[in-house]
């Protein structure tokens, strides 16, 4: 039987990444690729559809995700120095009241992403939702400090599912708009933190903390309603070994955004990597020339045309004669993590970088708040004194003031340029450099902040710059992260990520918390040595993902 003909274009608009021997960047070339049938994978449908109003609409579901994740956040600032007043604690149970909620993150980043690589990505992000808010609402009714805590663990544990909004929406969107669109989503990510701080400066003169944590629960159970409007994740369906439900998904795709399919069959690009190397292996003993090409490509910036469209297609999911099976057990396995030595290193200086960006995002905006009570604690007026070598102060309570919450929201929108600036280098030096380039600026700007006395609006400055950089890095590494991982672990590795995030958002209230009441150098020349040694990791990541796809399976 004669091969059906599926011709690409190759658009030459960026680096090739070693696909094709003879590199012209400036030319597009056609390609004609023989295949036994028409086919074609998530990712070449996904490239085929672009980026349209289906991604519009998933780009309002997963910003509400981080929006109501960021309020939950922005929200710890807020709770524990009123917190500390209304039963009267020390600054350790002060501290812990943040730490309890990121021990809760922890737990819960390990499991949703396990879960959701396992059980689907859609339906785990609407139980982490529906768990969230449950216990949110509860703990607006904490009638004491260890309820306080229980339930604000409970809600960090749902919040933390949050972050694999990032997994189920990288994987709709094509290659050419996956940074900007991912890059972008802080956006939500900053209206959540303002919107937190702007109902703070309503409802704390006029109520209390416990209305603080039960109006902030209430677009939680708002975003419940979105979930009707959004599939899974077509990614998902193929590791799963679920083809006709992936199709179902891709083809809502293209419906939505005005296309119409590549004709044939969708196949796992596992199987299409294998079809490759069979075409490769017969052709060996030809020397083709360029653009004679026998094999399918790999290449995500190729768009494909069926040259047959009358023809009939196998079945959906249906599995070739000769075909390899393919093997979905291995979803959400830790194994496949370390299972090549590139991803293994990756996965390591990862969860060091996680560490250090949730250490140093979390860091800045908890020292924010405890420079504005130190300032009314210590001298009463606009200049911050120095504090080293002072006994650590357990009955002082400062309640923040309508000044302060103005003052909060002015560096919450510190985040708008971290995220333009990121948006502006990511495609341009890579996801790497971006990273390294950021976080070093960071640590430059906390060594800025070691000059004491300092005026409270020089301080406020350096703050203004260390979260708009802490900020670009972080979401710098957020694209990163899910580029770097296959499907079958994508969720997982985030979520591993995430965890050790976790654990440096557990450890830093004890140093912008108490370290700080104690030692304000050694406070702050922690955090500039942590961001530094990270961007030192960001180098010798292994891996740069600028320009590549997203695979299914390790070893694409």
């Amino acid at each position: 039987m004669a091969a059906d003909v599926v011709r690409y274009q190759r658009l030459a608009d960026g680096d090739d990444d070693g696909l094709w021997e003879d590199k012209n960047k400036d030319e597009k070339k056609s390609i004609e690729i023989s295949l036994s049938d028409n086919v074609f994978t998530v990712e070449d449908a996904i490239e085929h559809c672009g980026f349209g109003w289906f991604q519009i609409r998933l780009s309002v579901f997963a910003g509400l995700i981080w929006m109501v994740d960021a309020m939950e956040i922005m929200l710890l600032s807020v709770l524990a120095p009123e917190a500390r007043c209304y039963f009267n604690l020390t600054h350790w149970q002060e501290a812990l009241i943040t730490t309890t909620v990121f021990c809760g993150m922890l737990v819960g980043s390990l499991l949703w992403g396990k879960m959701m690589d396992k059980w689907g990505r859609k339906r785990g992000l609407f139980l982490a939702a529906i768990w969230t808010s449950y216990f949110a609402v509860l703990s607006a009714f904490s009638s004491s400090y260890a309820w306080l805590l229980f339930l604000r663990c409970a809600v960090g544990l749902g919040v933390s599912g949050s972050s694999q909004a990032v997994t189920y929406y990288a994987e709709f969107l094509p290659m050419k708009s996956r940074a900007y669109c991912l890059v972008l989503l802080e956006a939500f990510f900053i209206t959540g933190t303002m919107l937190e701080v702007v109902l703070a400066i309503i409802v704390m003169p006029r109520l209390d903390w416990h209305w603080l944590l039960g109006l902030s629960a209430v677009p939680l159970i708002i975003d419940l309603l979105a979930f009707k409007f959004v599939p899974e994740s077509a990614r998902y369906y193929v590791t799963a070994g679920q083809l006709d439900k992936a199709r179902d998904v891709v083809e809502q795709v293209a419906r939505i955004n005005g296309k119409k399919l590549p004709c044939g069959r969708l196949i796992s690009s596992e199987e299409k990597q294998h079809m490759k190397e069979s075409q490769t292996s017969q052709s060996q003993s030809t020397s083709p020339q360029l653009g004679d090409v026998h094999y399918h490509s790999t290449d995500t910036r190729t768009r494909p045309v069926c040259q047959t469209d009358d023809e009939s297609s196998p079945s959906v999911g249906e599995t070739s004669e000769g075909n390899r099976t393919v093997s979905w057990s291995n979803r959400g396995s830790f194994a496949v993590m370390f299972s090549s030595t590139k991803l293994g290193l990756s996965t390591i200086i990862l969860w060091n970088i996680w560490f250090g960006l949730s250490f140093a995002y979390y860091g800045v905006v908890l020292l924010t708040t405890e420079m504005l009570s130190v300032v009314k604690e210590k001298s009463n007026n606009s200049i911050i004194p120095c504090i080293e070598h002072a006994p650590v102060e357990a009955d002082h309570c400062v309640r923040l003031e309508q000044s302060d919450y103005v003052t909060l929201l002015w560096t919450a929108a510190s985040e708008v340029p971290g995220l333009l600036i990121t948006a502006l280098m990511i495609e341009r030096i890579g996801r790497k450099k971006t990273i390294a380039v950021e976080l070093a600026g960071c640590s430059a700007m906390f060594l800025l902040m070691l000059i004491c006395p300092i005026h409270r609006d020089l301080f406020m400055m350096f703050a203004f710059f260390t979260r708009a950089l802490v900020t670009g890095a972080f979401q710098a590494a957020y694209v990163y992260t899910p580029e770097v991982y296959p499907t079958n672990v994508r969720g997982l590795g985030l979520g591993c990520c995430t965890a050790a995030g976790r654990l440096g958002a557990i450890a830093t209230p004890f140093i912008a918390q108490v370290l700080l009441r104690v030692s304000m150098s050694g406070a702050k020349g922690t955090y500039a040595a942590v961001a530094l040694l990270c961007s030192a990791f960001a180098i010798l990541l292994p891996i740069e993902t600028k320009g590549k796809s997203m695979e299914e399976q390790v070893g694409h």
